[in-house]
């Protein structure tokens, strides 16, 4: 299972590895944890419509092949750490019986996403393996680095991420207004993650806990 706070974020931090995990023979789950339209809270201007929201992510989830999407029914900015986040994610976690989990990292600066990680980490109590993955490579800075201790060689499944990435159009847009292009940060970031780890692409994790049996 792959559990981000907005839709894009999975396809950013985890794409590649999800499509390994398909070609192995895994079920798959997406879930995010919002189903809300996009607003710059600054401008009041809409980046992505609810529309938007449904038909991007569906794009994305064909090209990862993922088995099933949810959408939790939090507002976008205001993703909550409670009782009733917490019991929705378990709910599905539950469900499937899911053995792995991939989220967001404790010292994001995006509020949503710690939200998200705090709540899956409740949820995941009984889970034996939780990954943190990486958010896309912007101008996004914390007193916390994360710390990369797992790869995961994507070298054949990397031009999927990207199909899958570029399905949010709206966020690419939205970064290209500030000059940023994230298929080459995403580029970038992998080749890097791969020199570490002596591969051509790979993605990075931090691990919160992994059982070998």
């Amino acid at each position: 299972m792959a559990v981000g706070a907005h839709p894009d974020d999975i396809e950013f931090g985890c794409g590649g590895t999800l499509i390994n995990h398909k070609d192995n023979g895994d079920k798959v789950i997406y879930v995010c944890m919002t189903d809300t339209q996009s607003v710059d809270k600054t401008t009041g201007k809409i980046i992505r419509s609810h529309e938007q929201l449904k038909k991007e992510t569906q794009c994305a989830a064909e090209v990862l092949g993922v088995d099933e999407v949810y959408y939790l029914s939090f507002q976008d900015l205001n993703v909550p750490f409670n009782l009733e986040s917490v019991s929705e994610l378990e709910k599905i976690i539950k469900f499937y019986e899911i053995d792995t989990i991939y989220t967001h990292w404790s010292g994001d600066s995006n509020q949503d996403h710690i939200a998200t990680f705090k709540t899956t980490m409740a949820a995941a109590r009984y889970v034996p393996n939780v990954y943190c993955y990486e958010q896309i490579p912007i101008p996004r800075h914390t007193d916390n680095p994360m710390r990369i201790n797992s790869y995961r060689d994507i070298t054949n499944s990397f031009d999927d991420k990207i199909k899958a990435a570029e399905c949010h159009k709206s966020q690419f847009e939205k970064y290209k207004k500030v000059g940023l292009d994230v298929t080459e940060n995403l580029t970038t970031l992998a080749k890097f993650r791969g020199i570490q780890s002596n591969c051509h692409f790979a993605e990075g994790f931090q691990v919160i806990k992994q059982v070998s049996k």
